[in-house]
């Protein structure tokens, strides 16, 4: 009997325990969700002093314009609401897309407009481009400035256009800044520029290792990724789907970065013997006391007046461009067609006005172009743009493409940018998406 009393208080033990342990990893589970959910929404890597994702100019970029868009909202339902309304109010916004060879100009050009310096990620309001845009469309109405602003309202610019940003990251981006729900997104137009990097670029990897796509992409977009890269292996694929679902998963290195650089530091502070390589002044990376690990970061790139934006010299510019031009990868270049095809669709589909601009480049940079190859692009995207509709304008003639106006065969010198952005206003009010900025939306 007493071997049967204890056998039974063994089960009850037992279930005692399972039922503890089920508890308890039910509670870390709940507890990792919760902590995954937190840092999804937070981003909390975005304020830390380390090369990160969220750190970068996507996120940030993205981040600043949905705010100011917001922002402008809000105060054109306030003053819809008050008594004193005029028609005045801001209005739909003229969005800029595109890789650094948009950045460069417009962020150079607001630059000089402003005669202030301003930090590249997060100060993307382009107000030259609206004071361009609106003394264009006064040109072409024929009447004066006042009575343009009277009958319309005020145009609003912003720059989404990033470095090395390809035509899958614009569709992303156009995503996320004009959801399908929201009833801001009809009547907002966008300025696109493409050039051949944006869909034939051998040194970039795969479309979702681009920092746009581990950012931005949801799970719908996986279908199609998988379909433009059909080298992924099953793992690959798992991965890719692990970081739709988990965002510590998808920031997995950002955080093994932070906690590597944490770990040195304290080990230094704990063994002032123990000397980890750093950058400092003479930014060569050696064992010393002073500066920085390599994966730190602080500040934040600055735009100048009168001066470039980040570059690297002319030789290295060319070198480069001649290894992502060469060889042609048709099946990355077809995917990447795709792509820009679907944001035609989506620009339709959402009544989002779009004006395509092939880009300007230097005469150099063309020579490295395979033979063939600048003439089937330019080709697809009039064809594309003809079947959709919107209008296709090439700026890649004439005098834009000497090498004089270039400051590494690619992106434009700040002299050269303000000349740009004004031909390209003056493009924009001539083109199809003027009725857009003509129209007074009234109260959203």
């Amino acid at each position: 009997m007493s071997s049967s009393f204890l056998r039974v208080t063994e089960i009850l033990v037992e279930q005692e325990i399972s039922r503890r342990l089920i508890s308890s990893a039910c509670l870390a589970a709940v507890l990792v969700a919760a902590i995954d959910l937190t840092f999804a929404f937070t981003h909390p890597l975005a304020s830390i002093n380390t090369v990160n994702t969220d750190k970068a100019e996507p996120f940030n970029a993205v981040t600043a314009v949905k705010r100011a868009m917001k922002q402008d909202i809000d105060e054109q339902e306030q003053r819809g609401k008050s008594s004193n309304a005029t028609a005045g109010g801001a209005g739909r916004p003229v969005l800029l897309l595109g890789s650094s060879l948009v950045v460069a100009p417009a962020l150079q050009c607001e630059a000089i407009y402003s005669g202030k310096e301003f930090k590249r990620f997060h100060q993307r309001r382009l107000t030259s481009f609206e004071n361009y845009l609106e003394s264009s469309l006064v040109k072409e109405t024929g009447g004066s400035q006042s009575q343009f602003k009277s009958s319309s309202s005020t145009v609003r610019s912003y720059c989404l256009a990033m470095g090395g940003q390809m035509a899958s990251d614009a569709l992303l981006v156009a995503k996320e800044v004009l959801p399908a729900s929201s009833a801001t997104t009809a009547g907002t137009s966008i300025v696109y520029g493409i050039a051949p990097r944006d869909f034939q670029d051998n040194l970039f990897p795969r479309i979702d290792a681009s920092p746009i796509f581990r950012i931005f992409a949801q799970a719908s977009d996986l279908p199609q990724l998988f379909d433009s890269e059909p080298t992924m292996t099953a793992v690959d694929r798992t991965s890719a789907c692990g970081d739709r679902i988990s965002s510590l998963y998808r920031y997995r290195s950002d955080w093994q970065n932070l906690f590597a650089i944490r770990a040195k530091r304290a080990i230094e502070k704990c063994l002032p013997f123990v000397v980890f390589d750093k950058y400092y002044d003479t930014l060569a990376l050696k064992p010393q006391k002073k500066g920085l690990l390599p994966g730190e970061a602080i500040g934040t790139p600055m735009v100048v007046p009168n001066s470039a934006v980040d570059h690297a010299d002319w030789q290295t510019t060319a070198e480069e461009y001649k290894r992502r031009y060469n060889p042609v990868k048709v099946a990355r270049v077809e995917a990447q067609f795709d792509y820009f095809e679907e944001l035609l669709h989506l620009c339709q589909e959402r009544k989002v006005n779009l004006m395509v601009v092939n880009m300007p480049l230097s005469q150099d940079n063309m020579k490295a172009l395979p033979n063939g190859f600048y003439k089937q692009y330019l080709s697809r995207a009039d064809q594309l743009c003809s079947q959709y509709g919107v209008e296709f304008v090439d700026l890649n003639q004439g005098s834009w493409t000497s090498n004089s106006n270039y400051v590494d065969s690619v992106h434009l010198k700040p002299e050269s940018s303000q000349a740009f952005m004004q031909k390209l206003a003056q493009l924009t009010a001539a083109s199809n998406l003027s009725l857009a900025l003509k129209r007074n939306p009234g109260p959203l």
